[in-house]
């Protein structure tokens, strides 16, 4: 009888702990899971950025054609058929919802050059349109790098001022932002509420993925990358 009771309370035992034991284990799960997921995100950002900066070296430091390739390179992110006309949906849905106003899904930011150090550098220049009439253009010199003057400027940044030549002033440096959409249940809103919490969700991309978050009732995270490309076009502001 005293063995039958024991054995009664292993079992007894045993309920309880699993009772407790499940529901960790089950949020472990989802935990890692949609960790899995973010890593993904982070990995697509940092190639859709590059791509972005590449975009904008080609095309004069274009902001808009920068966050046009942005939102194509991060479209495999949401695909859900292998087909061509899906990732042009794709493509073509979220460059649109990078345009609203309230809550954009992603943006491009130039970190340098900035407006001042443009204006430092720039000069005018003349070329022959297509029709070979002649143009007149303000842009930052962009040819014969290696024998133009190195000598450095002092421009204003932001409270300070920062010293710089036109070779670096010709290397463009980009932020992209991103939020990303959590779709694991009950982790997606801990993860959402712990990162709301620090003091960075004050920053304006944080705000912007939050008012995602309310308009679609769901959990967005931001995610950013940045890169570096030197410019094989001048820049045209």
């Amino acid at each position: 009888m005293k063995r039958q009771g024991r054995h009664f309370k292993q079992q007894g035992s045993f309920i309880i702990e699993s009772v407790w034991l499940w529901p960790i284990l089950l949020m472990l799960t989802l935990g890692i899971i949609q960790m899995g997921f973010l890593y993904n995100a982070k990995s697509t950002m940092n190639n859709a950025t590059f791509q972005a900066a590449r975009e904008g070296s080609i095309t004069h430091a274009n902001k808009a054609a920068m966050e046009k390739k942005l939102a194509e390179a991060m479209a495999p992110l949401y695909l859900r058929d292998a087909t061509y006309s899906e990732l042009i949906i794709r493509r073509t849905s979220l460059y649109a919802a990078m345009k609203v106003p309230a809550a954009p899904i992603g943006k491009v930011d130039i970190i340098s050059p900035t407006k001042a150090i443009y204006k430092e550098f720039e000069r005018a220049q003349h070329y022959l349109d297509n029709n070979r009439r002649e143009r007149r253009i303000k842009q930052m010199p962009n040819d014969n790098l290696n024998v133009r003057s190195a000598s450095e400027k002092v421009v204003k940044a932001g409270t300070g001022t920062v010293r710089i030549n036109l070779q670096d002033a010709n290397l463009l440096k980009i932020r992209g932002h991103w939020c990303y959409e959590m779709i694991v249940p009950f982790v997606n809103y801990l993860i959402y509420q712990t990162y709301a919490s620090l003091p960075g969700a004050k920053n304006p991309h944080w705000r912007a993925c939050r008012a995602l978050s309310l308009i679609n009732s769901s959990y967005y995270l931001p995610v950013s990358a940045m890169s570096v490309v030197r410019m094989q076009t001048p820049i045209r502001w």
